[in-house]
């Protein structure tokens, strides 16, 4: 081995020392210098040799050998944005209001035109409601003559309680409802307490009643105690008589005459009993009769009253139920913005249930990018990464692009006619405007976009080389 290791250090010097001596007479065996001419006159062949070699092809060489080298060094060193391309839309933040009805109308007036900004709370459009207005006027007079009834009731029923004249007490419901009609409210006065008159009358008279069967039992009373006094006079005398009789001191025609006068005492005896059990009886019927009126008058008030109060209640929300109806006609800017989309300008035209009548866009807000992401790219996409965008209604390599941060992801996919299961996700524009023919020009809300999301760097020659990476990787497995 070291015989060997000897010999090939041999061999080296040798040929260093070849080349050392060669080095030093390197001119001396270059051809001599000619000038161009020179050379023209020389044979042919001698020509040939001494006709110093172009440099063109060995610069051509050098230059390629070098961007070469250039090459390699940038696929090893340089990095290129990973990119995720995600389709979407402009969309303002805090989302565009779609303008509804609530159900079928009739245009009868429009107050704005596409891209008029508008003030919230501003009228915009004015419909009328099919039986809007004849259901609301029914309803109200309805409701007005429940309240009036509700009042009334209550007022007689105070009234009857402590028996005095009733008055109608006007809540902040009636108050409204009444306004401009105290007239009704005044003959409910009037027929409350002609309603009141009549109770009392009638109540007065069943009391006079009462009173009228208790003078009649006493006045049987009495006269009854009197026969009873009789009564027990006319049977001694009687007895007596009839001793005398029959002791012959008395004629027998006296006799009959006093006992016929004992009989009838005791008849007449018998009916003022009679009668007074009558007007007892009369005088019982006549007490119920008249707690009957009281109770039934005043249960038949409460009936009434119950009945109002549900009235009320009941056609209180139809008659909020209408007026609501009435209000919605008025289509009204739910935001400060910008009206787009504009449906309809046809007075007298009909709009349906929940047809997009325009857009409002919010002033205030920014615009972002509602991009779809697919499942193979989510996993990359993290919020704050810078987003480029690019405009598909104005081309890139000609207007440029804007930029963009990614602001937030959703955490469920949703699924998607073109893409299938995608992830919704916010990104939010630097800027709203774009530079187009000299001229800056706002972007609008519905805009397709292209957003390129970067989301890491990778080496050049790790890019050029993974087709080649997956091949093998593919190619070197077996079933």
């Amino acid at each position: 081995m070291n015989l060997w290791w000897q010999g090939l250090c041999d061999l080296a010097k040798r040929y260093l020392g070849i080349f050392k001596e060669t080095w030093k007479i390197r001119k001396q065996l270059d051809t001599p210098e000619r000038k161009s001419d020179e050379n023209a006159f020389l044979p042919a062949h001698l020509e040939l040799i001494d006709t110093p070699v172009s440099v063109l092809p060995r610069w051509v060489g050098r230059l390629i050998i070098l961007f070469l080298l250039l090459a390699i060094l940038w696929a090893w060193f340089g990095k290129v944005d990973i990119v995720v391309v995600a389709p979407g839309e402009i969309t303002p933040s805090g989302r565009s209001k779609i303008i509804q009805p609530i159900e079928t109308a009739v245009v009868k007036k429009v107050y704005v035109s596409n891209g008029e900004e508008v003030k919230k709370g501003q009228l915009l459009m004015e419909l009328v409601a099919l039986g809007a207005e004849s259901d609301y006027s029914k309803s109200e007079e309805v409701l007005k003559a429940a309240k009036l009834s509700q009042l009334r009731q209550r007022a007689l029923l105070n009234a009857i309680d402590i028996e005095t004249s009733p008055i109608l007490e006007e809540d902040e419901q009636s108050k409204l409802l009444f306004s401009n009609d105290y007239l009704f409210f005044k003959q409910e006065q009037l027929l409350a307490q002609s309603q009141y008159t009549t109770w009392k009358a009638q109540k007065q008279k069943l009391k006079a009643t009462i009173e009228q069967r208790k003078a009649e039992i006493k006045t049987t009373e009495i006269e009854v105690a009197k026969l009873q006094k009789m009564e027990k006079y006319n049977k001694e005398l009687r007895d007596g008589m009839k001793k005398l009789y029959k002791q012959g001191h008395s004629s027998k025609q006296e006799y009959y005459v006093q006992e016929s006068q004992f009989i009838e005492l005791v008849n007449n005896l018998k009916i003022q009993q009679s009668k007074l059990n009558e007007l007892n009886a009369s005088l019982t019927q006549a007490n119920e009769d008249y707690n009957y009126y009281v109770e039934s008058f005043r249960r038949d008030i409460l009936e009434q009253l119950r009945n109002a109060n549900d009235s009320v209640t009941q056609f209180s929300f139809e008659v909020a139920k209408s007026k609501e109806r009435q209000e919605f006609t008025e289509i009204r800017s739910p935001v400060e913005g910008t009206v787009q989309q504009l449906q309809t300008y046809t007075i007298g035209g009909v709009v349906t249930t929940a047809q997009s009548l325009m857009v409002i866009v919010p002033k205030q807000d920014y615009l972002e990018i509602e991009a779809m992401i697919t499942n193979k790219d989510i996993g990359f996409v993290k919020t704050g990464q810078e987003v480029v965008i690019k405009i598909e209604a104005f081309p890139y390599t000609r207007y440029g692009y804007l930029t963009g941060k990614v602001k937030n992801i959703s955490f469920d996919a949703i699924d998607n006619e073109k893409l299938g299961a995608v992830f919704a996700t916010t990104i939010r524009i630097n800027q709203s405007t774009m530079n187009i023919e000299g001229k800056s020009v706002e972007l609008m809300a519905g805009m397709a976009v292209s957003a390129e999301i970067k989301t890491g760097k990778r080496s050049v020659i790790d890019y050029l080389f993974s087709p080649l990476k997956a091949t093998i990787d593919e190619s070197l497995r077996e079933r």
